[in-house]
């Protein structure tokens, strides 16, 4: 039985497209100061467990829109590249992140390299 309109409520929102730092920041700028939000897993699938009156689809894909803003900001904050307000590209939201740069022993010339599939006697 659907809930009156404005009714409190306890429910899962799936958290798929949605970043958690967009969510638990604006969550109670949707459902006011009352409202509560915590990362939970439902089924083994990851999302949040919302404490107050039921989100709109219009309030989700907003949340949605901010969370793709959010992590472009965030790729682009973290691949050192600066971006111009300006450039219709956009940039690859997967693009990689260099994290350490080091050379790797090449395993033909490394006699004592690990193998795990040899058998040794």
């Amino acid at each position: 039985m659907p809930q009156p309109a404005g009714s409190t409520q306890e429910y899962w929102l799936p958290g798929y497209g949605l970043s958690r730092h967009i969510v638990l920041r604006q969550l109670q700028y949707f459902l006011g100061p009352s409202a509560t939000v915590r990362p939970y897993s439902y089924h083994g699938r990851e999302g949040y467990l919302i404490n107050g009156t039921p989100l709109t689809k219009e309030q989700i894909e907003d949340l949605r829109r901010q969370s793709r803003e959010y992590e472009r900001q965030q790729t682009i904050r973290m691949s050192g590249k600066a971006i111009a307000a300006t450039d219709s590209a956009e940039p690859d939201i997967n693009e990689l992140v260099v994290v350490a740069v080091g050379r790797r022993s090449n395993p033909v010339n490394d006699s004592k390299s690990y193998s795990p599939y040899q058998r040794t006697r």
